[in-house]
């Protein structure tokens, strides 16, 4: 853009569709037809003289779109734009835009989930599930997105409107929508392409050669082995062992193994990090010269309402650096007395083995409790819960809790209400530039991921 002008120009457009966003939905000029009705490809609604809709805040008044606008910059934000308002209030009421976006991201999520979600307590999918599915991501093409983003052309959106089902017939319950074994294998090719010449016409033959060898030197130590344990096979068999699939109904404890890699500090010390003032009183007021044992990481295996066992080992970890950066995780967990399905929540702080040279093995956790929400939240809708931190109103940090490490029931992925943030530090804030102070941390609030689970 060549001057003032054009950029005030451009800004006039911005503040037009923020206003728009602000405003609602309103209808569009025009005297023609507008009552609702388009293609389930989401065409926009036409004015008798052949201009379409456009989102409110724009430029009005001739008869021709490129009448209504001052210059090409603003002509070329609108002459491609097929927004139909009618088709969005059929669907969405006077629904804010905004609160209509985050309702289509919840509702992809839920779809997603159902195609490549966690699996492991999930039976292959059924004929009349694939249907099911079918339905729903017809339903959120035809009736969320296409109302929301207006026409879209798009073969993978063509897929999950026209080809779901058919997908689901051939492949089965879709697991293989999960690329996490695939990625798994590039840290090998990674190793291999440090053996190549790095030459770029040949190293693609070099590593499929050398990849190749690795899997038949495997395979060759896996049969020697094999013939091995057969001299000291004790009446176990270790084929079918290795083999067998993880039994739901086993290790319900939460039993784990803290790590081996530990730390041994005073309770001053471990007092001295963030939020971690009132530790001697979540340890039972030991002294402060008293020695902490501490870890960075433990292991256990997970605990989900959908089934007792069965899934992959979790690392919880609080870690006060772990690659250059703090890692504290956050995590769901109940004590002993709490009535059956109780659940709380909060985020790892320091993983204490011993103190005094008495073992406890705990995770200190800073609390959170389950807060409100805004009404019509998409987001809790979905079944994410809005948490903040357990705090009184003269407390400076998160209220410290001493859990034992066989009551943590699992990870939980806890991220920012991103929208909080911005209404209450503006549109550019993000969680890294929020004050980190009492008054802050206790207006904070924050959302438990419920479309991405660990696995």
């Amino acid at each position: 853009m060549a001057g003032g002008d054009d950029n005030q120009d451009v800004e006039d457009i911005i503040e037009s569709l923020l206003r728009a966003d602000d405003d609602g939905p309103t209808h569009s000029d025009g005297g023609g037809d507008t009552s609702g009705a388009s293609s389930s490809a989401g065409s926009s609604a036409d004015d008798s003289d052949g201009t379409k809709a456009r989102p409110t805040g724009e430029r009005q008044g001739g008869d021709n779109v490129g009448d209504e606008f001052d210059n090409e910059e603003e002509r070329s934000v609108y002459e491609n734009l097929a927004f139909d308002w009618d088709l969005y209030r059929s669907k969405f009421g006077d629904t804010p835009y905004k609160v209509a976006v985050t309702h289509m991201f919840v509702k992809y999520a839920e779809l997603v989930d159902r195609l490549v979600g966690t699996f492991h307590c999930r039976p292959p999918m059924t004929v009349g599930e694939g249907e099911e599915v079918e339905h729903l991501a017809r339903g959120f093409v035809l009736d969320i997105l296409t109302p929301v983003l207006g026409k879209v052309f798009s073969t993978k959106l063509h897929k999950l409107l026209a080809h779901i089902l058919d997908a689901i017939k051939l492949h089965g319950a879709i697991r293989n929508g999960d690329t996490g074994s695939n990625e798994a294998l590039h840290g090998n090719e990674k190793r291999r392409y440090c053996r190549t010449n790095k030459d770029e016409d040949n190293f693609r033959a070099q590593l499929l050669r050398v990849g190749q060898g690795t899997l038949e030197i495997k395979a060759r130590q896996a049969r020697e082995d094999a013939e091995f344990d057969e001299w000291f096979d004790d009446g176990c068999d270790v084929a079918a062992v290795a083999t067998s699939v993880p039994d739901c109904s086993v290790n319900t404890t939460g039993g784990g193994v803290a790590s081996r890699r530990t730390a041994t500090i005073t309770v001053d010390e471990l007092a001295a990090r963030p939020g971690l003032s009132a530790v001697g009183s979540a340890l039972n007021n030991p002294a402060g010269t008293s020695a902490v044992r501490t870890a960075n990481s433990y292991a256990f295996s997970p605990r989900y309402p959908c089934c007792a066992g069965g899934h992959p080992k979790q690392h919880l970890r609080a870690a006060p650096l772990y690659r250059g950066l703090p890692w504290f995780d956050g995590l769901a967990y109940n004590v002993p007395g709490d009535s059956t399905g109780l659940v709380r929540y909060g985020e790892a702080r320091s993983i204490v083995r011993a103190v005094a040279g008495a073992a406890i093995d705990v995770v200190v956790v800073a609390g959170m409790d389950v807060c409100e929400s805004m009404p019509g939240c998409p987001l809790v809708g979905g079944g994410c819960t809005r948490l903040c931190w357990s705090m009184e109103v003269g407390d400076e940090w998160p209220a410290l809790h001493a859990i034992p490490l066989t009551s943590v029931l699992r990870l939980e992925h806890i991220v920012p209400d991103q929208d909080q943030i911005t209404r209450d530090h503006g549109i550019t804030a993000t969680p890294e530039t929020v004050p980190d102070t009492a008054g802050h941390r206790r207006g904070a609030r924050f959302f438990i991921n419920a479309f991405y689970p660990w696995p």
